[in-house]
């Protein structure tokens, strides 16, 4: 439910619209829609002919790791005879099952609990057989809940690195690639642990375009990138230095460290995996509710891109009386101090260009209900917003200079704040014009 903004009132539409597709991607739903026992056989719904005979398998064990994998495993274990696992769920999220271990963790900077619950999942693992079948329930957050950097790397020293890197504006599959060559788990080195038992992932996808080797830093799957990719990062973003997360991966680049296992490597034999959630769902489940409120909204798939350029470009969109539902993830260069996020940094700047201009409304929020460093999922913008800011004396051009939009969106009431969704796939920006 959206809570304290002016914008609420008289815009019921968007509102609705928001909520429908937030239900639509709610782990537990997806789950129910797409996992299926039939007749002794494990179906994935709507992603594959394959089927899976239970009783050709000694005991089934479930590990997950990501911001939905808590609701996930509440719906598997009511479908299959689950007879252990460790799943790592979000710091302060509670959940019922009877046969899986429960270890909360941090997010977005792994923690304690992100390390007790990886290496409680690595002793686990060890006595996995290989006529074992593995559930793995793999969602966003996950390269945070999921962490165990590599023998002679402190948590706060790979930390930094990432920290710093997304400062700089990398995008989440520049971001993998590093915390993939600097981990235990990540880049397929899961999976490795596992074979030869069979995997069955199942995933609710948080990256632009379902790379599956991105999504929670690809723990399960093959990974195509390599510790010479990892550099190349680093150099662009001017990184490379003499710090510890650097002269490994030069060891790695020296062959002085097995690089991640690639496409083709027989630890993937048995390893199935499946999308059962993703940016697209959410933005059909718009579409289907603005349509049946008779607008007729395109759809702009694998939005990418600096946040500030992205909000410009929809808001040229709406200034030729475009309604549209648009998908993915942008990014933000941080130069302020200020707080906010990728969403409201998208808001700001369509705020900006339609400023003015009369029957005009879009919204930019994220499906976990987190934007950033801020409280809010993101904000809902027309052409009055940055008028009223100027009423309260505030100067939007200088919020946006500081990063700061979430103070600005809250100080006129014009934040999207819904709270942990339990879920992520990915953003989402709703823009409506009258004339539709």
């Amino acid at each position: 439910m959206i809570k304290h903004n002016v914008l609420v009132e008289g815009n019921e539409t968007l509102i609705h619209a928001i909520e429908q597709t937030l239900h639509a991607v709610q782990p537990d739903n997806l789950v129910k829609r797409s996992v299926i026992l039939r007749n002794g056989e494990l179906v994935i719904e709507g992603c594959s002919e394959e089927r899976f005979k239970l009783d050709a398998f000694g005991s089934i064990h479930l590990l997950g790791w990501g911001k939905a994998s808590g609701l996930m495993a509440e719906e598997v274990e009511k479908i299959l005879p689950i007879n252990g696992g460790i799943v790592n769920i979000l710091r302060g999220t509670h959940f019922k099952v009877k046969h899986i271990q429960l270890q909360e963790a941090e997010h977005p900077i792994p923690g304690a609990g992100s390390l007790e619950g990886t290496r409680k999942m690595l002793e686990y693992a060890k006595q996995i057989r290989k006529n074992d079948l593995v559930i793995c329930l793999i969602s966003g957050g996950g390269s945070a809940l999921l962490s165990q950097p590599v023998e002679g790397l402190k948590l706060e020293e790979k930390q930094k690195i990432i920290d710093r890197l997304m400062k700089a504006g990398a995008n989440i599959n520049e971001l993998n690639t590093v915390r993939k060559h600097l981990s235990k788990v990540k880049g397929g080195r899961l999976a490795e642990k596992l074979y030869p038992a069979t995997l069955v992932n199942l995933i609710i996808s948080d990256v632009v375009g379902d790379p599956l080797d991105v999504i929670s830093s690809g723990p399960t799957v093959p990974d195509s990138t390599t510790f010479s990719d990892a550099r190349r990062i680093l150099q662009k973003y001017g990184l490379w230095d003499d710090s510890n997360a650097c002269r490994i991966i030069a060891a790695g680049i020296d062959g002085k460290i097995e690089d991640t296992p690639e496409p083709g490597d027989s630890v993937f034999r048995n390893v199935h995996s499946f999308i059962i959630g993703s940016n697209e769902i959410a933005l059909l489940a718009a579409k289907k509710y603005l349509e049946s409120n008779g607008m007729k909204p395109e759809l702009i798939r694998n939005v990418h891109g600096d946040a500030r350029e992205v909000g410009a470009m929809l808001a040229g969109l709406l200034k030729k009386g475009k309604t549209f539902i648009a998908g993915g993830e942008t990014t933000v260069k941080v130069v302020g101090k200020g707080m906010g996020g990728r969403n409201q940094e998208v808001a700001l700047a369509c705020a900006l260009e339609i400023a003015g201009m009369k029957g005009l409304l879009f919204a930019s929020f994220g499906t976990d209900g987190i934007d950033g460093s801020s409280p809010a999922d993101g904000a809902i913008v027309d052409g009055h917003t940055i008028e009223r800011g100027r009423e309260l004396g505030l100067d939007a051009l200088e919020f946006q200079r500081n990063n700061d939009s979430y103070n600005f969106f809250k100080k006129i009431g014009a934040c999207i704040t819904t709270g942990p969704t339990r879920t992520n796939v990915n953003d989402v920006m709703i823009g409506l014009a009258s004339n539709q």
